[in-house]
């Protein structure tokens, strides 16, 4: 049986496309990167989405979808955990037993709670009140997380990583997250450690990002290379 090949669709920006492009990135696995235009968000370049969502492919109506052929079939998964969590099984990166992917899926957990903060917390305030609710997020909201995800991390690894012995789909979000808030976890010295080594892992593999070819906005306030 060949190889799958897989073809995510998403807008032109990090968000909720991010974690799996970095999952691809870290496994050295080709995938097929669709980007769509995000006018909401003044992301002009990329494809219409009104073209995906008429042609039925999104289940739920929205990106993103993550379409992995293989043995001559197409399936189409979609939720933005559903998919991070397919791939990392895929690829080897959901612990080596039930109870450490218990404990990865207890901080994935944790990190949704985390966006859902985020989004209450800056995402539905007016425009231009965002940048000082960004700053409010990351300096309180953010460091209250951090502390508790560290205290968790320390519990349940002696090793670099999160969970177990081997790098994980927890330390890819937590990598993930903290080049989103433009943090390496400097005060967490878990998610520190973690960070640096998701850092280092990803270094041959850098090409294979995002960020050779980021959206303007992404562009701007990426500290990865461009």
């Amino acid at each position: 049986m060949s190889e799958a090949t897989y073809k995510l669709h998403y807008f032109n920006l990090r968000a909720r496309g991010e974690l799996p492009r970095i999952i691809f990135a870290y496994a050295n696995k080709k995938f097929e990167d669709v980007r769509y235009a995000a006018p909401n968000f003044g992301i002009t370049e990329g494809k219409d989405i009104a073209t995906v969502k008429a042609s039925g492919l999104l289940p739920f109506g929205q990106v993103p979808v993550l379409e992995v052929t293989t043995g001559g079939k197409t399936h189409v998964i979609s939720q933005s955990h559903a998919i991070e969590r397919y791939l990392a099984r895929e690829f080897g990166l959901y612990g080596s037993s039930n109870l450490e992917a218990a404990r990865i899926d207890e901080i994935l957990e944790a990190l949704v709670d985390v966006g859902n903060s985020f989004a209450q917390q800056v995402w539905t305030k007016p425009r231009e009140e965002q940048a000082e609710a960004l700053k409010k997020f990351v300096s309180e909201t953010l460091p209250k997380t951090a502390t508790v995800i560290d205290k968790f991390a320390g519990e349940h690894s002696d090793s670099a990583f999160c969970c177990g012995k081997s790098l994980t789909l927890a330390d890819l979000a937590l990598f993930n997250l903290g080049q989103m808030m433009h943090t390496d976890w400097k005060d967490f010295p878990h998610l520190h450690k973690s960070t640096q080594a998701v850092g280092k892992a990803l270094e041959k593999y850098i090409a294979c990002l995002l960020y050779t070819s980021p959206s303007p906005r992404d562009r701007q306030k990426s500290r990865m290379p461009s």
